[in-house]
């Protein structure tokens, strides 16, 4: 696979951009042992096990837990001196294992037995080796993502033992210092119980932080793993940080990166960048996430007011459906075509997490029972998203004073304007993918239904009626054997739609029955896959790789 030629001078715009990262320092609130807990939603609770200042000298299989109090991504500084056992000095270097803990699992758990596909040095556990003590300040280099750390000291010597002071957590992140006002309920919620608002401030608080610790140099879709910029993750954050940051800058600096790294030379865009040692093509691309920029730009242009950015970029995001009209059938169906190795990471279709082992991810095929559903099928999903994204286009053009485009689809041989191919693909869904024996959206030749295809629906404007998108989505919601979410990204989409359908209530029933949850799990900040009914559930195959 050849990436495509990078446009040298929108890079160079989105590295004009680059934010200065603000750091705040915190010490530990104090030293906690783990405890196996049968009631604890992950298994474990922390117990006190004293003040961080109090720690006496540790020796070989000795260990140390410390409790920093939330949850930051940043850097870990200590000093460490000898206490020796006679007159000698230290005759020997000491080796620390250092593991950095999101939640109590991390610390609580051996990695040993790990069985996630993705790399295991993704795991957050570092051994160092400390030569000469004492030593001040000593600064892990690697940044980590962590409320807790464990040390373990696996080597000293027969003449001495160690002692931790000063630990101390450097938090990084381009997000202002001060946090947004908490959220209020002022002329709102009314039907709300005390409980409820209280259970939605602190998912708010989670949010905000959540937030805060992905904002770096670029959106990055988790500060643990990856590290990576991906656009449907970039959208999200965006979307959250105008309501909440009012960062407009970091989100733009995304986009040039997007721009001028194509996936390739007719324009494709990339589903994600590696941002260093330099910033470089991501070597692959998702169906939906390219379309999806077009949406990305639209945001920016209306939160911003950023007219000249938005008519620079509109024509890669108009350009992106080019790529896939040719999925369409001649009675306009979507269709999934089957991957295999020489795709070179092109056409992976997203919409969840759920069935990406299963379905997407370079012909990997994997048995995972993942959270108990069946695979879920997107044909029906992404239908939808093309009239969504195409919406999105149509609009950003009117805003930008802009020629809409316009494209040639199977049943046509010409290029038809972009108005025209909405209303055709909206009729076409319709009649495709609209079960009105009940009421719902379904996907594939066993007509399954799904969370996922009646958000999507509703949310590109395909049913009748409001009534008809509000019966859809409520009957979905409630419906047995619906396959629902694995992921935060798609349980907002499915949120979405119920506001749009008047659905309010039930919204934020779900976001406190689904966020809340997370936080009664002891989320310090929201995960990226997350299952109530299967806490210990991964995308990948083992907890420990989640971020």
């Amino acid at each position: 696979m050849i990436p495509g030629t990078p446009n040298d001078r929108f890079v160079a715009i989105a590295e004009s951009l680059k934010p200065t990262l603000n750091t705040t320092k915190s010490s530990p609130i104090g030293l906690i042992k783990c405890v196996a807990d049968e009631k604890a939603i992950l298994g474990w609770t922390a117990e006190d096990a004293g003040k961080s200042e109090e720690v006496k000298s540790l020796r070989d299989g000795d260990e140390i837990i410390f409790d920093f109090g939330t949850h930051r991504a940043g850097f870990f500084e200590f000093d460490i001196d000898a206490v020796l056992t006679g007159v000698e000095p230290a005759d020997a270097p000491v080796r620390l294992k250092i593991i950095f803990g999101e939640v109590l699992n991390d610390v609580a758990e051996s990695f040993d037995d790990y069985k996630a596909w993705i790399s295991k040095s993704w795991l957050p556990d570092e051994i160092i080796n400390i030569d000469y003590l004492p030593a001040l300040k000593y600064r892990m280099r690697r940044r980590h993502a962590f409320r807790y750390i464990k040390i373990q000291v696996i080597s000293t010597s027969l003449r001495f033992g160690v002692k931790f002071s000063n630990p101390t957590a450097y938090a990084v992140s381009s997000a202002p210092v001060e946090d947004p006002a908490p959220l209020s309920f002022t002329n709102a919620g009314d039907w709300l119980s005390e409980d409820e608002k209280t259970k939605l401030r602190k998912i708010d608080e989670v949010s905000l932080r959540t937030l805060r610790n992905c904002m770096h140099t670029v959106y990055e879709d988790g500060p643990r793993r990856d590290m990576r910029l991906w656009i449907g993750d970039l959208r999200l954050q965006a979307l959250c940080s105008y309501a909440t940051f009012k960062d407009y800058s970091l989100a733009k600096r995304c986009m040039y990166l997007f721009a001028g790294l194509p996936f390739n030379d007719e324009g494709l865009l990339c589903a994600c960048v590696y941002e260093k040692p330099v910033p470089k093509f991501g070597g692959n691309s998702i169906v939906d996430y390219a379309m999806l920029f077009a949406v990305t730009l639209l945001d920016y242009v209306k939160a911003s007011g950023d007219i000249e950015c938005g008519k620079e970029l509109f024509p890669i995001a108009a350009k992106q459906f080019s790529f896939f009209a040719k999925n369409f059938t001649q009675d306009l169906r979507y269709t999934i075509p089957e991957r295999n190795m020489s795709d070179g990471g092109e056409g992976w279709h997203f919409v969840d997490c759920e069935s990406v082992l299963r379905d997407t991810l370079f012909s990997i095929r994997l048995t995972l029972n993942l959270v108990g559903q069946l695979t879920l099928d997107k044909e029906s999903s992404e239908h939808a998203i093309m009239i969504y994204c195409l919406k999105a286009t149509q609009e950003l053009a009117e805003l930008l004073n802009l020629d809409a485009p316009a494209f040639i689809l199977p049943d046509s041989t010409s290029s038809v304007p972009v108005t025209t191919i909405i209303e055709k693909l909206t009729n076409a869904h319709r009649q495709h993918y609209f079960d009105a024996n009940r009421g719902v959206f379904v996907s594939g030749q066993d007509k399954q239904v799904s969370w996922a295809a009646n958000a999507w629906a509703v949310l590109a404007g395909v049913p009748e009626s409001k009534e008809a998108a509000a019966k859809a989505m409520q009957v979905t919601y409630e419906m047995e054997g619906a396959i629902m979410g694995m992921t935060p990204y798609l349980h907002h989409y499915l949120c979405e739609a119920l506001v749009a359908v008047g659905l309010d209530k039930l919204a934020v029933k779900h976001i406190i029955d689904y966020w809340g949850s997370m936080v009664d799990a002891g989320a310090e900040t929201f995960w990226e896959g997350w299952d109530p009914k299967q806490p210990r559930s991964s995308p990948y195959g083992d907890l420990h790789s989640n971020s």
